[in-house]
């Protein structure tokens, strides 16, 4: 058998198909560290000795050389068939089945295939004859079409594996559509060439089944990134992610959680696909409908009682390259700990309020109702001595006082248990109770008052530790007035001044001189109390005033931040 070779045109088209294979092999060797590079490199690498032999078939001159090189060209036909479906299985996502073990049973039929091809003289189970028909056809044997139906069941399983990552991943679709359309044609040209071999040139033949599916494969890689490290790092971020991610598609199914997400929905996440959100989260359902144009954010519990533990919810929108809805992207962010940090503080807080609650109410009876009662003690010894001595007249004045004393020891016990009932209730609210205890003040001593809110004002403007505080000033501060100042007419204002809340308390009582309520002890007034409140909240506290011409107090306060305002 002699080895001469002679130039045909009838090469080109199996030249350019080993040019492409040769590319797309180093092309996908320089990123084999993805998973699904290796097997491609593989897949270019046997495609180019089936080319070759192809290449050399059409070459060969002598009739005893073409047909070996027709027998080298078949024994790669079923591993590039296996190794096209390990490569789809590792790009659909599920190399995790392909573990040795499937390896090795997947090699099983080519290599099968190889030692019966390499037989076939003694046996002639692949091939009963081969004949020349201006290219050599060949006359199956009884294991041809066993070994040739192996390789369609494969492309069987691409095409529904390669379908089902289009219906779950909005995102492959093209590319998805791009190879698969490229493996349905090189089937139909496999059929052609093994039903009539005469029908097309061996060049053109290797050009429809390898070079088509290599030029697709170099669409889907070179313009839609099918293979690329930048992709790649983006599943690695997301698989490493603290952050729980969940992909939907545009109907709100779960297309791709990664192991975080799987984690806080306590299921592995081949479980999780294809299921709606609202299967696996307590989310509302109303809540996905309103991420079809702004991103959506809201927190969620999960569990009870200790075991509970606290997300934030972000929603956004993934839309295509013509900015189509193609989809949701959801993160879940633990915040379970500053949860937990934050309800201590509160609840410290609230415990501290309470103690200085307290201390400020012992001082208060102590100032007030303790220094009373000492008094009328004192004067109802006074008052019994004059009787026992006949003076009628002296012991009726001093009883008189009495009834004065007590009757204002009685309205400022019905005054501190209006402060003390007023936001006692468990949903207090800064304005309707500020309202409630104008109205009551007013029907309770005849003083006509007067309450106004500036434009923006509401229950987010200040926090509600500034809300408690400012109601017990302003309490303070219009019981003074009613009791040091004569007052028949009290207004109260809340408005905004930039970066700060003001509520001005003015009256028409009978004023009093600053300058002298500053130099002396100002207990009396409860000056001291209402700084102490505003210094705690971070506010300040100014009083202008006149003899004869009523009284002004201004309380400054900073406003709540704008994110909690938003939120």
């Amino acid at each position: 058998m002699g080895w001469s070779y002679s130039y045909s045109s009838d090469t080109w088209p199996a030249l350019i198909t080993l040019a492409l294979v040769i590319y797309l092999g180093s092309y996908s060797w320089r990123r084999r560290n993805i998973p699904a590079a290796k097997p491609f490199a593989l897949v270019c690498v046997l495609g180019g000795f089936w080319t070759m032999g192809v290449i050399l078939e059409i070459l060969a001159v002598d009739y005893p050389v073409k047909i070996f090189w027709v027998k080298f060209q078949a024994i790669w036909h079923l591993p590039v068939v296996t190794t096209v479906t390990c490569f789809v299985l590792q790009y659909a996502g599920l190399g995790r089945f392909l573990n040795l073990r499937k390896y090795v049973l997947l090699s099983i039929v080519p290599l099968a295939g190889a030692v019966v091809m390499g037989t076939n003289d003694f046996h002639h189970l692949m091939w009963t004859g081969f004949r020349m028909n201006g290219q050599v056809a060949v006359s199956p044997g009884r294991l041809y079409w066993a070994f040739v139906g192996y390789g369609y069941l494969l492309s069987l399983v691409n095409l529904v594996v390669l379908l089902r990552l289009a219906i779950g991943s909005p995102g492959h679709r093209l590319p998805v559509a791009i190879m698969l359309g490229s493996q349905i044609v090189a089937r139909i040209g496999y059929a052609i060439d093994k039903l009539s071999p005469d029908l097309i040139g061996s060049g053109e033949m290797v050009l429809l089944i390898v070079g088509v599916m290599a030029v697709a494969y170099a669409l889907a890689f070179l313009r839609f990134h099918a293979i690329d490290p930048v992709a790649a790092a983006r599943k690695a971020v997301l698989d490493q992610m603290s952050e729980g991610v969940y992909v939907l598609d545009v109907e709100g199914r779960i297309v791709y959680a990664n192991p975080m997400a799987a984690a806080v929905a306590g299921m592995p996440d081949h479980r999780l696909r294809q299921r709606h959100l609202t299967e696996v989260l307590p989310v509302d359902a109303g809540l996905l409908d309103q991420v079809e144009n702004q991103v959506s954010q809201t927190d969620l519990t999960l569990g009870k009682d200790v075991s509970a533990k606290q997300y934030d919810l972000l929603l956004a929108p993934l839309r295509g390259r013509k900015n189509e809805p193609i989809g949701k992207l959801l993160l879940l962010r633990d915040v379970t700990a500053q949860w937990r940090t934050q309800n201590r503080v509160i609840e410290q807080q609230r415990i501290v309020a309470k103690l200085q609650e307290r201390d400020n109410l012992a001082r208060e009876l102590h100032d007030g109702i303790g220094q009373i009662l000492g008094y009328v003690s004192m004067q109802v010894q006074t008052a019994l001595k004059w009787m026992q001595n006949g003076n009628q007249e002296k012991a009726g004045s001093v009883l008189g006082r009495i009834v004065e004393v007590t009757k204002d020891a009685h309205a400022d016990v019905r005054e501190s248990i209006l402060s003390l009932r007023t936001g006692s209730e468990k949903k207090w609210t800064f304005i309707p109770d500020l309202k409630n205890y104008l109205a009551r003040f007013e029907a309770n001593y005849g003083i006509r008052t007067e309450l106004t809110f500036s434009d923006g004002i509401d229950e987010s403007t200040f926090d509600s530790l500034a809300q408690a505080q400012l109601m017990r000033v302003i309490q303070e501060a219009l019981t003074n007035s009613r009791k040091h100042s004569g007052v028949k007419n009290l207004r109260v204002c809340v408005e905004l001044d930039t970066c700060k809340g003001c509520i001005t308390i003015s009256d028409d009582g009978s004023g009093f001189n600053v300058n002298e309520l500053n130099s002396r002890d100002s207990v009396h007034f409860g000056l001291v109390f209402m700084r102490e409140r505003m210094e705690q909240i971070g506010g300040a506290l100014k009083i202008d005033s006149i003899p004869g011409g009523g009284t002004v107090l201004k309380l400054e306060v900073p406003l709540r931040e704008k994110e909690e305002r938003s939120q």
